[in-house]
């Protein structure tokens, strides 16, 4: 199983003095199972690729391959595809809409076609995953902070056990904790055979999380290709302004004053070992 894009273009405002190419030629596979980071810098496209994963967003010419199955054939039931690749916004306020928390995420399970009371077991076990509070449940969605509304946009999601989860900046608004929370939560669903998928402007989180990152660069895919392998390319990162992980970049610094330590290395016990054996040379 996987989605394949096939010479996606995709142009905002066609024909008018708002006419944007916002995505070029993308020619891309993500195969399942895989927890990929979508990285690049602000209006390079990437929120406007994750939109088209789930049909959401059409694209203005060539074929999206879910499962080998063109999405854009006509017929194709794209509410099925949306119970399987599970969108989270950026902003969550843009996908709560229920007049408490509770009754926002059994909404998923119960467009899925679940009886009531599999809709509300599944939607008390996707909050008791995020971490949401019990004394929220009755609350309005659009009460809780920003951290709180993700959480709920989260738990919406995973409700629905789709077999993709595609998150856009999906610890905005929590603290350390929380972030780290969450992600880990995330790992525990990719490797129960997931396909888990985010757009991150921190990359010490896509250097410990991900598997695959792929760049984005004025909406074209840059780079496809194991995390490893693209944090040793710091020039290359430096030059399209991302900003290097921690560890990565104190690696540059020691091996600017004379180490010679693989910038790859993302775990820092490692890291430690390596600089002592170096010392003591």
């Amino acid at each position: 199983m996987s989605i394949k894009l096939e010479h996606i273009n995709y142009i905002y405002s066609a024909g008018t003095a708002y006419e944007k190419h916002a995505l070029k030629d993308i020619n891309l596979e993500i195969p399942h199972g895989q927890f990929v980071g979508i990285i690049g810098h602000t209006g390079s496209g990437k929120s406007t690729l994750i939109q088209h994963l789930n049909g959401l967003v059409k694209a203005t010419s060539g074929e999206l391959l879910y499962n080998g199955e063109n999405i854009y054939k006509p017929g194709y039931k794209m509410r099925e595809l949306r119970s399987q690749v599970g969108l989270v916004f950026q902003y969550p306020e843009h996908q709560l809409f229920e007049v408490d928390v509770l009754s926002d995420v059994c909404f998923g399970p119960k467009n899925q076609g679940c009886s009531a009371e599999e809709s509300k077991a599944r939607a008390l076990e996707a909050l008791k995953l995020v971490g949401l509070k019990e004394k929220y449940y009755d609350c309005s969605p659009f009460d809780l902070s920003g951290g709180q509304k993700r959480r709920v946009a989260i738990a919406g999601i995973l409700a629905m056990d789709p077999e993709i989860l595609i998150l856009d900046e999906p610890t905005a608004g929590l603290d350390p904790q929380g972030a780290k929370e969450m992600l880990n939560l995330f790992r525990k669903i990719n490797q129960q055979g997931k396909t888990v998928i985010i757009v991150s402007h921190d990359m010490n989180q896509v250097l410990e999380y991900c598997d695959e990152v792929i760049v984005m660069n004025k909406g074209k895919v840059e780079r496809h290709e194991q995390v490893d392998e693209l944090f040793k390319e710091t020039e290359y990162l430096n030059s399209l302004s991302i900003d290097l992980p921690i560890i990565t970049s104190f690696i540059q610094q020691l091996n600017n004053n004379g180490f010679n330590i693989d910038t790859s290395i993302k775990d820092i016990n490692e890291l430690v070992k390596v600089i002592g054996g170096q010392i003591n040379e």
